[in-house]
């Protein structure tokens, strides 16, 4: 049995030697470019992984907050409650006015707090910030305002925020609204007053 044990192995070596340099050269290339391949997979799967939990933590607050407002819905108080248990889950402290006077005819989308407010000349400035609904506020505004007999002009619009003017006689009123991070919107009316 060692024999032809021996006589295999010997039979393999010299076969293995007898291969010539370029068929070498091309085992080794392909070898080459195979691992090449397997490090750029690996390192492919490992950046989509990482953006994949990244996307995932910073959903998680949003998906903890809709599942906490579905269950005060059905037991009231359990949000102060969990609150408790969970920092995160803390109701936040509703907004604070600064000082100043709304302006311009439509009256303040629900929810948002006045943020800023600044007259120069006869011009003033007013913005409202809070956690609101994009759209629904774009809404409420461009509606409010056609609703009084303004008529509107569209003079910036991003995927971001968007820009309006609104005239009625000598009457005109800037409008800007834009999206912020955590489901916020800030919008601002500029105000010229006769």
């Amino acid at each position: 049995m060692r024999p032809l044990a021996n006589r295999l192995l010997q039979d393999f070596v010299g076969r293995v030697f007898a291969i010539g340099r370029r068929t070498w050269i091309l085992i080794a290339v392909v070898l080459a470019a195979l691992a090449a391949l397997a490090i750029w997979a690996a390192i492919g799967v490992a950046g989509w992984l990482f953006g994949m939990a990244r996307e995932g933590v910073a959903a998680a607050p949003e998906a903890a907050r809709a599942v906490t407002a579905q269950v005060e819905q059905a037991v009231p108080g359990a949000r102060e409650r969990l609150g408790e248990l969970v920092p995160a889950l803390k109701p936040e402290p509703p907004p604070r006015d600064v000082s100043g006077t709304d302006v311009g005819p439509v009256a303040r989308y629900p929810g948002l707090a006045r943020s800023h407010w600044h007259r120069e000349g006869s011009e003033i400035t007013v913005r409202y910030e809070g956690r609101a609904d994009y759209a629904a506020v774009l809404d409420h505004y461009v509606q409010g305002f056609a609703a009084q007999g303004y008529a509107q002009r569209v003079t910036s619009a991003t995927p971001e925020g968007e820009e309006h003017e609104f005239h009625k006689g000598e009457d005109r009123v800037r409008f800007k609204i834009a999206q912020l991070p955590q489901g916020k919107v800030k919008a601002t009316i500029i105000a010229v007053l006769p």
